[in-house]
């Protein structure tokens, strides 16, 4: 399947790259590093052009999201790492609303209705937004235990949330009733990847395995143990079929879905930093944080068929 794809290195001079994130419409992937502002490519058949810098965002953009439903397509979350979000309006190109936060923004995500809006803190807990009416958040909650990302499924009846302790916890939506506790991993859950068909979820742990499990009565149907440390980042591509994942082993895994088989190994030279799949085609873009060791540079890059 990815025997043909090729590593299309883009522009990139602000450094370690801290997010990535695709258009709805696959047309412009925008990324944002630890030096300089937001860059944005627009991506067209034959190649991409030469990326614009969102200098109105400042420098210290640290999480991205494109809104992903197509009345607000062009509607992109910057966030920095302190009580504030940025949503940047491509069609005016400037900002149209800051939400403000209680305290340290280390993730974000949209519902794929982009109706709602969830920040979590880092230690500040989750607050969700209403987009209609932003002027304070319509869910506000502290929890036991530190949650590191949260994400909707795919019908927005369900929210995910990753924990410190290795554990998933399962919210109906909107109503935030606890549903139920999937004990995914043995140390922290580092990251969780939502089938776009609302079948499967996909949870990376500290442990460095990856576990599939099915959506409709939370069983697992698969352990993945490819990596060699604690997985960083995971995520399905579009058609569902494929999950790429990255930990700070020298390569980023493919592995088929159903089967839970590996079916590429894509070698990168320094640690996986980001990575999102194409919301239309096999294509997959991934940042990297570059190293001192041999001189190798922070990149931008699409893995797609040549």
């Amino acid at each position: 399947m990815f025997e043909h794809h090729k590593d299309n290195k883009l522009h990139w001079e602000q450094g370690l790259v801290y997010d990535l994130s695709w258009s709805s419409d696959g047309g412009l992937l925008t990324a944002a590093g630890t030096k300089g502002p937001v860059r944005t490519w627009r991506l067209e058949r034959g190649g991409h052009k030469e990326g614009e810098e969102l200098k109105a965002l400042g420098n210290d953009i640290e999480r991205l999201a494109w809104c992903p439903a197509a009345q607000s397509s062009h509607i992109l979350a910057a966030a920095t790492y302190d009580k504030v979000v940025n949503m940047w309006d491509q069609r005016v190109g400037g900002i149209a609303t800051k939400l403000s936060t209680n305290g340290q923004n280390s993730d974000i995500c949209w519902s794929p209705s982009g109706k709602y809006f969830a920040i979590v803190g880092k230690e500040d807990g989750l607050e969700i937004f209403d987009m209609a009416n932003t002027q304070s958040p319509v869910v506000s909650a502290d929890f036991d235990d530190i949650v590191y990302l949260a994400k909707w499924d795919a019908n927005e009846q369900l929210l995910f949330l990753a924990t410190h302790q290795g554990t998933v916890e399962v919210y109906s939506w909107p109503s935030m009733e606890h549903l139920t506790m999937i004990p995914a991993h043995a140390g922290s859950c580092n990251c969780v990847g939502v089938d776009p068909h609302g079948k499967m979820l996909a949870t990376g742990g500290a442990d460095a395995s990856m576990e599939l499990w099915k959506t409709d009565d939370f069983s697992m149907t698969h352990v993945i143990s490819d990596h060699e440390s604690p997985l960083l980042l995971t995520g399905f591509s579009t058609d569902g079929k494929f999950i790429a994942s990255a930990s700070d082993d020298m390569d980023i895994k493919i592995h088929e879905s159903f089967s839970g088989d590996l079916v590429h190994k894509l070698p990168v030279e320094s640690l996986t930093t980001a990575l999102e799949w194409h919301p239309r085609n096999l294509a997959l873009a991934y940042g990297s944080a570059g190293s001192g060791k041999g001189n190798v540079k922070p990149t931008v890059t699409i893995f797609l068929r040549s």
